[in-house]
């Protein structure tokens, strides 16, 4: 084990002894993830939105786009940030470890549901499904993941506030639901994200312990 090895996993328990004798739990460090696939995913439902009701020109952006912009920044940022993120402090217990895990199967999960659909959406046209109908049950699947990821991590990291965001997410994918083929679950799956995964992370970044304790 090399030495910065050494001082880091010093420091972490150094850390931990403290929030142990306060009796406090580390504080998530992953709100970044959460405001930056809250924001993108956000910002994409209601640009397609715009684009949908005609306020931006179809030509301009198209449908596709928008996603697969906030798809590609959103894993970027993610990598990027991972490596700042596992050096901070706490990153290294329980709570943080299951989130970090959780949420990377939930964008693991979403990108590869993305992917499917993108190759099996006009194959059932045959039994009166539209082409683009398959993409409609993203909001509704997201959602419902979202909520799940979000009561783990409620768990794991002690915080039970965070399931009042499980308990929205779950919201927002019934309601979705009855917004299939609709152009309005666009702008619903915008607010959503921006309410279920944005502003729980920018909450959480505020709770984060700075890079030295």
């Amino acid at each position: 084990m090399n030495q910065a090895r050494s001082d880091d996993l010093a420091s972490e328990l150094a850390y931990v002894r403290s929030l142990a004798e306060e009796g406090a739990t580390a504080p998530l460090v992953s709100g970044f993830y959460y405001l930056l696939w809250g924001g993108l995913m956000g910002a994409a439902a209601l640009l397609v939105y715009a684009v949908a009701i005609g306020f931006i020109p179809a030509g301009t952006i198209g449908y596709f786009a928008p996603w697969m912009v906030a798809g590609l920044i959103g894993w970027a940022g993610s990598l990027a940030w991972g490596r700042k993120s596992k050096i901070k402090p706490g990153a290294l217990t329980l709570g943080n470890q299951t989130a970090n895990s959780v949420w990377f199967a939930v964008g693991v999960f979403m990108t590869i549901l993305w992917i499917a659909f993108m190759i099996v959406h006009d194959n059932y046209t045959q039994f009166g499904v539209p082409e683009n109908f398959l993409f409609t049950l993203m909001f509704p699947i997201a959602f419902g993941v979202y909520g799940v990821a979000f009561y783990a991590t409620a768990t794991a990291a002690k915080l039970p506030w965070l399931r009042w965001f499980a308990c929205l997410a779950w919201g927002f994918s019934m309601l979705s639901l009855f917004l299939l083929g609709d152009d309005l679950q666009f702008l619903l799956g915008g607010t959503g994200c921006i309410l279920t995964a944005a502003l729980p992370g920018a909450l959480l970044m505020r709770r984060e312990p700075g890079d030295i304790v």
